[in-house]
């Protein structure tokens, strides 16, 4: 029997809602905000060089398996995927998606390796609070 992966379960329940209904645009939005928000919240434990140093490494393991996110940019305040989105459209959906999910679940794995899995609570209650974003909240300048 293979072993439970609490992290991919995690995002899967997060993925559940809206798996294969959004527009490239609104993948990246929303993988985007959900990257940063545990960025920071690793962030404020792990400090900004030992968490560049993890990213760093899921991000190459990352487009080892997906070449394409290697248009993903590394800085100190987190990932940048202003390259990613200039070539979202070339990209079919489902592999976009899959690919991010699993950048995604490489990070929460990563990082609950690493502390022991003391941040895991807080990292995928952070994960749960990111949602798609409505017309509304759009206007209205919401996260």
């Amino acid at each position: 029997m293979p072993e439970r992966n609490l992290h991919i379960e995690v995002v899967q329940a997060w993925r559940a809602v809206w798996a294969g209904h959004l527009t490239q645009a609104e993948l990246l939005d929303l993988f985007e905000r959900a990257l940063t928000v545990l960025w920071r919240r690793a962030n404020a434990s792990l400090g900004e060089i030992t968490l560049m140093a993890i990213v760093e490494r899921v991000l190459h393991d990352g487009t080892e398996r997906y070449p394409h996110l290697a248009a993903l940019e590394l800085e100190t305040s987190g990932l940048r995927f202003e390259e990613l989105r200039l070539s979202a459209d070339s990209l079919q959906g489902t592999l976009l998606e899959d690919s991010l999910a699993f950048l995604v679940c490489e990070l929460l794995r990563v990082l609950g390796t690493l502390t022991g899995e003391i941040l895991t609570p807080g990292l995928h209650a952070e994960l749960h609070k990111v949602r798609v974003r409505s017309e509304e909240d759009k206007k209205g300048g919401k996260p």
